[in-house]
């Protein structure tokens, strides 16, 4: 029994594709409209054989997406950590500077 692959899963890996590469790009918005027409075609095609590894690959990607995300929030939060570490030193500097 050779089945097909279905369109609709054939288009949420194009978009599953695309979202990781706007994730990768840092592009969150676009990771996020992928993800919601990736769902969206995955609630209505119906799963055959062969859409057991479509399936498959869908969720590696899920996986990837969420090391990007994760990797993504340290980003900012060391960010974040690092500025306000300026924004004290500067404060200290202005105050020292004020006294003298």
């Amino acid at each position: 029994m050779d089945e097909a692959l279905h369109p609709d899963l054939t288009q949420a890996l194009e978009h599953s594709q695309r979202m990781l590469q706007a994730a990768r790009a840092g592009d969150w918005t676009a990771a996020s409209d992928h993800q919601a027409q990736c769902d969206r075609l995955l609630r209505q095609a119906p799963v055959n054989a062969a859409g057991l590894m479509a399936l498959r690959r869908l969720y590696q990607d899920q996986q990837q997406l969420l090391a990007l995300a994760a990797a993504a929030r340290d980003a900012v939060g060391q960010a974040r950590t690092l500025a306000h570490s300026s924004h004290r030193a500067l404060s200290a500097y202005i105050h020292a500077g004020g006294t003298g």
